[in-house]
């Protein structure tokens, strides 16, 4: 019965995330609409700053939080389920603060103090995790969990770097793209990139499949996500150790990606039987978008080549989206799917195609307005288009909220009501 319970409160944790997700999602959508049409009233740098943070926190964020709250066994002590649940409600309270007072005034004296807290939230969540994990020794993936707690911490120091660099009038445009990027990195290729991953191991693990080599995939991220920083910074004009420093750290990603793909492909017939075609497809998809995101990586290794792309906004968008929306985004709707948190009715399925379907062609179209803007070869209607497939992604979305609250509707109706 215990077990039951603990995973309805899951299933709706995550449903709650994944509402969130539409909200990031209609907000991009009105962002592509103020672009095409006239909006007058609001502030699309606002409409940004909110964007991305309720992106982080209100959607990714949360749902890793929740989710390795969920691979926690049920032998943890009760008390660290309850302190976790205070948590996440407190976590989504600032994520919503964020998101109404960076939309009304952008960075002021509220949104600012609902960012710090976070930032506080985030370290208590990672010292409790730690606790917690004393409790349970030998946890399945735990080793990249915990490396994901400390990256996100780390990842702080940039963020208030920023903060110190406006609060004392110094910021120059290199040392606020620095710690801009020192934020970023720690969060796509740690906090988000080794949660996802220990909760990829954990989930395998609980089916009785081992992945070859996850030892050593774990050690070549984990000592080279730190000098890989560098690679966001090569602009800067690095010493020449510096820069082969990065590039090693390049090569030793790409190797580690390698060997995870080689494992998990010696798995495959052990885990396809495990998959519905929607999660595998999602996988599949979001597996794709991390090898070309290591292609990437390794190609701006050469310095000349990553001052052209991290000096266009429209390449680094692109980016930040192929990571973010194909990478992270897919592979948690994945293992939600997969993990059977969330019922898949044929209307919740239809849905799940299309937001794919308009995160790769969001990808897409994004990947071709740098290609034009490289070649200065502005595309005709690219705007419109994205706009059209952001009506798609939401679209999508709404479809699987509605299918879902539908479902959870049904299933609360009394038995003799659901006869009449």
């Amino acid at each position: 019965m215990e077990s039951i319970m603990r995973e309805r409160r899951a299933g709706n944790w995550v449903r709650i995330s994944l509402f969130n997700l539409l909200v990031v999602s209609l907000f991009g959508l009105l962002m592509r609409y103020k672009i095409v049409f006239s909006l007058p009233g609001l502030n699309q740098k606002f409409l940004l700053h909110a964007h991305s943070h309720f992106a982080f926190g209100g959607w990714v964020s949360l749902l890793l939080m929740v989710l390795m709250v969920r691979a926690l066994p049920a032998s943890v002590p009760g008390k660290y389920a309850r302190h976790f649940h205070r948590l996440l409600i407190a976590w989504l309270v600032c994520a919503y603060g964020m998101l109404v007072t960076f939309t009304l005034q952008g960075y002021a004296f509220a949104s600012i103090l609902f960012s710090t807290a976070a930032v506080v939230l985030s370290f208590v969540f990672a010292i409790s995790y730690f606790r917690a994990l004393k409790a349970v020794p030998g946890l399945a993936g735990a080793r990249w969990l915990k490396a994901a707690l400390v990256w996100n911490m780390l990842s702080a120091i940039g963020t208030s770097c920023l903060s110190l660099l406006m609060a004392t009038h110094t910021a120059n445009q290199e040392a606020y793209l620095a710690s801009i990027y020192w934020y970023l990195h720690f969060q796509y290729n740690g906090w988000f990139f080794f949660a996802c991953m220990g909760l990829f191991i954990r989930y395998l693990h609980a089916r009785n499949i081992a992945l070859p080599g996850e030892k050593m995939v774990f050690g070549l991220f984990l000592w080279s996500c730190l000098p890989a920083y560098g690679l966001s910074v090569l602009w800067l004009k690095l010493p020449a150790a510096a820069i082969a420093i990065a590039g090693m750290s390049a090569v030793a990603q790409a190797l580690g990606w390698s060997l995870l793909l080689r494992g998990i492909f010696r798995s495959m017939r052990q885990l396809l039987p495990q998959l519905s075609k929607l999660s595998a497809m999602m996988l599949s998809v979001a597996g794709l978008a991390f090898t070309v995101k290591i292609i990437l990586q390794l190609a701006s290794a050469d310095p000349s080549l990553s001052a052209i792309a991290f000096g266009s906004r429209t390449i680094v968008i692109t980016y930040l989206h192929l990571v973010l929306l194909v990478g992270i985004s897919l592979f948690l709707m994945g293992l939600v799917v997969a993990e059977g948190l969330l019922p898949v009715s044929r209307y919740v399925q239809a849905g799940a195609v299309a937001f794919t379907a308009g995160v790769v062609l969001n990808e897409l179209l994004l990947a071709a307005q740098s290609i034009g803007g490289l070649l200065y070869f502005p595309l005709p209607g690219i705007f419109e288009s994205l706009l059209g497939v952001s009506v798609l992604m939401s679209a999508g979305l709404g479809m699987m909220n509605a299918g879902w609250t539908r479902v959870a509707r049904l299933q609360a109706l009394p038995v003799h009501a659901g006869k009449q």
